[in-house]
């Protein structure tokens, strides 16, 4: 391409665009040899010098005049079980127990990796583990749609898993509940539990007892990403006003609130406190109200203050409390919390 252009240009440009190509070197070498950035003197290039060059393809406005029937979107390769299953004993033990196939096609790499198991030799040992350990057979086509590279790991690493819940004293009831919760769970190693429980026992001073009480409460924020946790740790506390004690307290109550979206839950505090004058303590005690959408909160709060039905506080009669105000459907808030129907509701947020 560049010598195209070069054979297009005329001897005075090319002469130019030699002197400027040799003058750019001798300014990068010079860049090179120092450390710090310096102001050099360079002649002024005049539009003289810019390169005139013909044209050597056809613009994009012609007609094409060749064949581009064969030119299509790209499609990404897609993969199905179906033509496998009839063929597959693997497949077809995997939807006797339950596994919903369709949804493993839908993961990448999972496919081809499934097609390579053996039922007898890859799965049925990992299959009677999981039954041992309280997993009803309704429940194991879930676990395995939901963690199909459980079969990766080896069987005497998760016995040691198992076993380490076990001197944590977690009894047979809480690791069932762990693992029907978070299949995903058991495929990480015990170092790695290790150092996520201590985690949150460190960073929101929990007892032996509490530990287990939100491992079992939430399986899935144990395993979750900790700098996500450690944001909406900081949003809670600087951000909105709470005291470690109340985090800690909000934390056992609601865990979920640590996986949510921080500008989300942030919003949705705003609202509840400071346009509908919720104090903290009432907050701390109903924290799941900041998992609610703001949207759908001040919705409902402005239904209420049209019905002149604003009763937050439980020393008054008609209290209502945050809890009943999120919870439950647009028809049984309408009905049950505001005392008016569906349909005027409706009409409500159609007007607003």
């Amino acid at each position: 391409m560049l010598r195209n252009i070069l054979k297009a240009c005329n001897k005075q440009t090319l002469e130019k665009f030699r002197q400027f190509s040799k003058q750019a070197s001798q300014v990068e070498d010079k860049l090179t040899k120092t450390n710090n950035y310096e102001i050099l003197d360079t002649p002024i290039i005049t539009s003289d010098d810019s390169l005139h060059c013909k044209e050597s393809e056809n613009s994009v406005l012609e007609k094409c005049q060749e064949d581009i029937s064969h030119v299509a979107p790209y499609l990404k390769p897609s993969f199905n079980f179906a033509a496998y299953v009839n063929k597959s004993e693997t497949l077809q033990e995997l939807v006797k127990l339950g596994v919903q196939l369709y949804k493993l096609e839908k993961k990448a790499e999972i496919p081809a990796y499934i097609l390579q198991l053996d039922f007898e030799r890859d799965i049925k040992n990992h299959v009677i583990f999981l039954s041992d350990l309280g997993l009803e057979t309704c429940d194991l086509g879930s676990f395995i749609t939901k963690n199909p590279l459980i079969f990766k790991e080896d069987l005497d690493n998760l016995a040691v898993r198992i076993n380490y819940l076990k001197f944590k004293k977690f009894d047979e009831k809480m690791i069932l509940r762990i693992i029907q919760d978070n299949p995903t769970w058991l495929n990480f190693s015990t170092q790695d539990i290790d150092k996520k429980l201590g985690f949150f026992q460190k960073n929101f001073s929990l007892t032996g007892n509490e530990v287990r009480e939100l491992t079992t409460k939430k399986p899935r924020l144990i395993t979750f990403d900790l700098n996500h946790i450690k944001l909406n740790t900081f949003v809670i506390e600087e951000e909105m006003g709470f005291s470690p004690e109340e985090t800690k307290q909000i934390l056992l109550h609601t865990p979920k609130l640590f996986m949510k979206n921080q500008n989300n839950i942030l919003k949705t505090f705003e609202y509840v406190h400071k346009k509908m004058n919720i104090p903290l303590e009432t907050i701390v005690q109903m924290p799941q109200v900041l998992t609610c959408r703001e949207f759908r909160i001040k919705q409902r709060h402005m239904f209420l203050e049209k019905l002149n039905k604003i009763q937050f506080d439980p020393k008054k009669p008609n209290y209502i409390s945050l809890t009943t105000l999120v919870s439950g459907n647009d028809s049984h808030f309408a009905s049950e919390i505001a005392g008016s129907t569906i349909q005027a509701f409706n009409a409500f947020l159609k007007s607003i």
